[in-house]
């Protein structure tokens, strides 16, 4: 939500207008506290996933494939829940 910095994601952090399942709308997309419909980033959209990965590709790979050999390396699946990225950040570095 722009006014209040919250963010909300259809999977892993739905609005509570929001049911499993449902298409995402201006409608069942609204904000938790206000009520007021929740907009999409302009950089998250298919044609800037298509940028972003190109990016992704191109420049961090090849870092991540230099320093992958030396161990310093720990991945994380930012594939989940926010806790669970966390608790995955939290073992990588030991805390």
């Amino acid at each position: 939500h722009k006014g209040t910095v919250r963010s909300y994601h259809v999977s892993f952090s739905p609005p509570k207008s929001f049911t499993a399942g449902d298409v995402p709308t201006v409608e069942n997309m609204l904000d938790d506290e206000t009520g007021e419909p929740l907009y999409q980033r302009a950089d998250d959209t298919k044609e800037a996933l298509v940028k972003r990965l190109e990016g992704y590709h191109g420049q961090t790979v090849p870092i991540l494939a230099h320093y992958e050999p030396t161990g310093v390396l720990k991945p994380v699946n930012a594939n989940q829940k926010p806790d669970l990225i966390w608790g995955e950040i939290e073992t990588a570095l030991k805390l």
